[in-house]
């Protein structure tokens, strides 16, 4: 062999470090040393020719020593960036999507959130954060896929067996290639070599579907993104919190109990927890329930307050409930010609209610007034189109407490409800129709044997028909007091509207009564949607009854006229005043209600039956609709330090963020896996080498079709092969040199 020749097999065998010369080739040497190849040239290159031949396709004895490829040699130093970069990136930025979806932090509205995740969110850069965390992830993987075909692909062209006319794709994907799917396609084409049960293919296929899933990505998450309240810093601002010394607001020029509330806004409360539950002896007490009532005239800021931290007006009130000791007569009135109702007329033993109901001895007089045993109210009687209501309710003012505005405060948060500086109220239910009081007309009732039953006393006016009184002691504060509100974990929305249809009987007050916390099992401040009063600071110079000599500071005067239309001017300013809280009633009570507040009465008694829960509901939304009456008019400002939300998109959902991390992760550990399986199994790889690529495309096997047509297609090839497409793959020859091989060749 001369010296072309053996340069020639060198450069296409590189890998060959140590050639022992063939024994055969040994011959031919020893014949020209002897001198017996004179004249016989032609002959010997051919005999050397066919030796050679020989060497290539049938000797045993060729020895072939590999040479030894290191990762950065069989991946390439791009290719090793390109799968670590990327798996990093991805991994950095799945984990800042997760820290978006869930940086909010254990309270709602991100108040306990990391001051980056709030100002991503307050700067209303979630949306593009987004899309832009979806293109690294997409461009990321789509690299590492494209790396991964080209693995994959060196993978079956060495361990497995391909039909000969597809060996070049094959060959060239492991250099360039544009995703999995074309390898995918072309492996899917030779069902009958069962590439899809082996694990490199399903690792492709697998990282295939996670690749496409990713370039959705940016719409999955989109997808879990909705609009929510986002907590912003605490700011100092000034409010409106009191009328000036020129402004005189009349309460007693409108008639609030009649009209309708529009909203019911969240409140302060403290303490938590629901109080009403009778004792043994039927007494019921709420216990002193302070609420504070938000100064925001607008129901958007009430809503978007998440904390508050200065002066504000406290209502606070206290219901205690017992079965009263009463004596006296039931009697029927005349409501129109052909419908009655009934009034009940007597005196209060306030003693022996006492005493039954374990009150120790209290006072009955102050030095304004003393408790009136005497009492004529009114009994609201069902009317007779009804057929779904069995009762009738109202509650009445045996004596009101003559208190005006400007006037000190009667009742001290220390005082007890009962006594002279409460308002006494009898609570009534009545199963009487009209024409059962028709009978009472000319002949009263006198006053049947009754029975207690929790703070209730019950009379059996006719056989099967019960009416129920409770006598109630209700003690009203009105304060400006210095509060810090914090908003409660579950909170989302503090504004409750209900609308109400033409049918009072349909008017639903559920959601008012959540507010409330109307229901012992409802008293969670996050679900009810109101704030917790961390802390409370009353005026120590609030002035009350017992020193009224000290004259009233002007937050006083401001308080003195909401409290003075909670505790005698929505009474009607007399004793013996009846309030008529029932739908579809008939009677002539002193003061009639709006349906909305009937149906709230009314509906707290039929499901709790606790009359104490049931008063202070209805005067804390009276109170409310009165405030916000007078707060759109007050001028003295106070500062006042507000922490606000603000809606933004926000993460909602999760099932999104889960998606997308399943398919990363899919991804990555495909990627991985397939990486392995090449530095395990691939032993003539160049991952991306060109050059490499095509040299060991070059063989025998394959030499018919390199030496075609220079213009030759693969359908060509594909029909050419069409009868006779033997299998192959990229093994060491038996010459040691890499290339395509026929399988059935294979030592």
């Amino acid at each position: 062999m001369d010296t072309r020749e053996e340069q020639f097999i060198e450069d296409r065998n590189p890998d060959i470090l140590h050639k022992p010369p063939h024994p055969n080739e040994t011959n031919i040497a020893s014949l020209k040393s002897a001198g017996l190849d004179n004249g016989l040239p032609g002959r010997l290159s051919e005999v050397r020719v066919d030796i050679l031949e020989t060497t290539t396709t049938v000797s045993e004895d060729f020895q072939f020593v590999p040479r030894k490829k290191s990762i950065r040699m069989s991946i390439g130093f791009i290719a090793c960036l390109t799968l670590l970069g990327s798996t990093i990136v991805t991994l950095l930025v799945l984990g800042f999507l997760i820290f978006l979806w869930f940086g909010e932090g254990p309270v709602t509205g991100g108040e306990q959130a990391s001051h980056v995740w709030r100002n991503i969110m307050l700067g209303e850069w979630l949306p593009q954060f987004t899309t832009l965390s979806s293109l690294v992830i997409r461009l990321a993987i789509g690299a590492q896929a494209s790396l991964c075909t080209s693995m994959c692909a060196a993978l079956i062209l060495e361990r497995r067996k391909v039909l000969k006319s597809q060996a070049a794709q094959y060959s060239i994907i492991r250099a360039l290639n544009d995703g999995p799917f074309s390898l995918i396609k072309l492996s899917l084409l030779q069902i009958h070599n069962n590439f899809s049960l082996h694990l490199e293919f399903v690792l492709l296929v697998c990282l295939f579907l996670a690749a496409l899933g990713t370039q959705f990505s940016s719409t999955i998450l989109l997808s879990d993104l909705d609009t929510a309240s986002v907590v912003q810093s605490p700011s100092t601002t000034s409010l409106n919190l009191y009328a000036g010394p020129n402004l005189n607001f009349d309460t007693s020029a409108t008639d609030y109990w009649s009209g309708r509330p529009s909203s019911f806004p969240s409140f302060g409360e403290t303490p938590a927890g629901y109080f009403a539950q009778p004792n043994q002896r039927g007494l019921s007490d709420t216990g002193v329930k302070r609420r504070a009532l938000l100064p925001f005239h607008e129901s958007r800021d009430r809503a978007a307050l998440r904390g508050y931290d200065g002066s504000a007006t406290v209502l606070s009130s206290r219901v205690a409930c017992m079965p009263p000791t009463i004596s006296g007569e039931f009697i029927g009135a005349r409501y129109s010609d052909s419908l009655y109702y009934g009034t009940m007329a007597g005196q209060i033993s306030y003693e022996e209610t006492f005493a039954k109901a374990g009150i120790p001895s209290t006072r009955l007089c102050n030095s304004e007034r003393c408790l009136s045993p005497y009492f004529n109210c009114t009994i609201m009687s069902i009317s007779p189109d009804t057929t779904h209501i069995s009762t009738s309710y109202s509650f009445c003012f045996p004596q009101v407490i003559r208190e005006k505005q400007y006037d000190p405060s009667a009742w001290k948060l220390d005082d007890d409800p009962w006594g002279p500086e409460s308002s006494p109220i009898l609570v009534m239910s009545s199963e009487l129709y009209p024409a059962d009081w028709e009978e009472a007309l000319e002949k009263p009732i006198a006053t049947p044997n009754s029975t207690a039953e929790d703070e209730w006393i019950s009379f059996e006016l006719l056989p099967g028909k019960f009416m129920k009184v409770s006598l109630c002691f209700m003690g009203l504060n009105v304060m400006f007091s210095g509060v810090r509100l914090q908003s409660a974990e579950k909170r989302s929305i503090i504004t409750t509207e209900v609308t109400a249809n033409k049918s009072a009987e349909s008017i639903n007050t559920a959601d008012v009564q959540i507010l409330l916390g109307t229901s012992q099992a409802t008293q969670d401040f996050g679900e009810r949607g109101v704030f917790n009063i961390e802390k409370i600071v009353d005026d120590p110079n609030h002035v009350f009854f017992s020193d009224k000599n000290r004259s009233l500071s002007p937050t006083q005067n401001t308080t003195s006229v909401l409290e003075t239309y909670l505790v005698y001017t929505a009474q009607q300013m007399t004793g013996n005043t009846s309030i008529a809280v029932c739908i579809r009633c008939t009677g002539y009570p002193s003061q009639a209600t709006n349906p909305l507040y009937a149906n709230l009465f009314s509906s707290i008694l039929r499901s709790s039956n606790r009359a104490a829960v049931a008063l202070q509901s209805v005067y804390t939304v009276l109170g409310q609709v009165v405030y916000y009456d007078m707060l759109e008019i007050w001028d003295e400002p106070r500062e006042v330090v507000v922490t606000q939300s603000r809606p933004v998109q926000v993460a909602r959902r999760s099932r999104g963020i889960i998606v997308v991390t399943a398919l990363v992760l899919v991804s990555l550990l495909s990627v991985w896996a397939i990486t392995g399986l090449f530095l395990k199994y691939s032993r003539h790889t160049l991952l991306g080498e060109t050059w490499n690529t095509v040299s060991q495309l070059v063989s025998q096997e394959t030499e018919d079709i390199l030496n075609g047509s220079g213009t030759v297609r693969d359908k060509d090839v594909r029909m050419s092969l069409k009868n006779n497409d033997p299998h192959v793959r990229l093994e060491e020859s038996r010459t040691g040199r890499v290339e395509i091989v026929r399988c059935n060749k294979l030592k």
